[in-house]
């Protein structure tokens, strides 16, 4: 499987034995199961192609009642993959809010996004104490981030688009976390999963305004800044348009809720230059989306 990479450390590992995907390598040695799925229903390393296809999430665009076997099939043999199942499950909502649910035994199991009870709607956050549930999470170019405390043995997963990552969401994961399972920060392990490249993620000038007025201007320089753009006539736009960074604006929320830093592995995949192996909303190649998964397992 063909992935570009921003540099050459290996924060993911590969798998492609059965529905390909990428693990976090950090939780592989804590024994902590994480997946980031492909557009690939299975790969053949030797000739190098693979059936693409994989649909994980049922898409605004399509019927529930004709979509929701399949998706629910496709996610049980991933989570099977992880030595889990679908009726251990609970997901997000990928409503680009800052909201961060802890999940009981009562919200497990297969279900839709419009089918969820009120209280567990726009969530973009989960943690669990709870042994072995798996926390999912879908996107096309939005990183997730996966949190995991080997000391009060919960874990949490958060979809950190723009929106959520204006708000602070891994921090608000963490605060939880702390609030709910006694966790300390310093005993947590993160990982920024795959999601678009700041080269790729251009924003307007609104974007660069709410993060200069909500985490300071100094910070906002750190993570969005200009780059050569050009219009739909193909004239160059004066003073050219912000790309915003986030993995780095992820990064520094988790340092400033108190993760050390070599606990934090930020990953060089970009979805959108690899919209051959992942789906991506900005380079129009969003047929499905991705699901991202943690389960709450740690080595004994």
């Amino acid at each position: 499987m063909k992935i570009r990479y921003s540099d050459h450390k290996r924060i993911f590992n590969i798998h492609t034995e059965q529905i390909p995907y990428l693990s976090v390598e950090m939780f592989d040695e804590l024994g902590v199961p994480t997946l980031y799925s492909t557009r690939f229903k299975s790969f053949d390393d030797q000739s190098g192609e693979g059936e693409t296809g994989l649909r994980v999430v049922v898409m605004k665009t399509e019927d529930d009642t004709e979509a929701a076997p399949v998706v629910f099939k496709n996610r049980d043999l991933l989570a099977r993959q992880l030595e889990s199942s679908i009726e251990h499950e609970s997901i997000t909502d990928q409503m680009h809010t800052n909201h961060v649910y802890v999940v009981t035994e009562n919200d497990l199991g297969p279900i839709l996004r419009t089918e969820k009870p009120p209280h567990r709607r726009s969530i973009d956050g989960l943690i669990t104490d709870l042994p072995d549930v798996i926390l999912t999470a879908f996107g096309g170019d939005c990183p997730p981030v996966y949190i995991a405390d080997p000391v009060r043995k919960a874990v949490g997963l958060v979809h950190a688009g723009w929106k959520g990552t204006l708000g602070k969401i891994p921090a608000n994961a963490i605060e939880r976390m702390t609030e709910q399972f006694g966790s300390d920060p310093r005993n947590l392990y993160a990982a920024i999963g795959p999601g678009i490249c700041i080269d790729c993620y251009e924003m307007g000038d609104e974007v660069y305004e709410q993060f200069s007025e909500q985490w300071g201007r100094s910070a906002a320089d750190q993570i969005l800044r200009r780059y050569p753009a050009f219009a739909d006539d193909g004239k160059e736009v004066p003073g050219g348009k912000y790309h915003l960074d986030l993995r780095e604006a992820n990064r520094m929320t988790l340092l400033d809720a108190g993760v050390r830093d070599d606990r934090i592995a930020v990953s060089n995949v970009c979805t959108m230059c690899n919209a051959d192996v992942f789906y991506s909303y900005r380079a129009r190649r969003m047929e499905n989306e991705q699901a991202a998964m943690i389960v709450n397992r740690f080595k004994v």
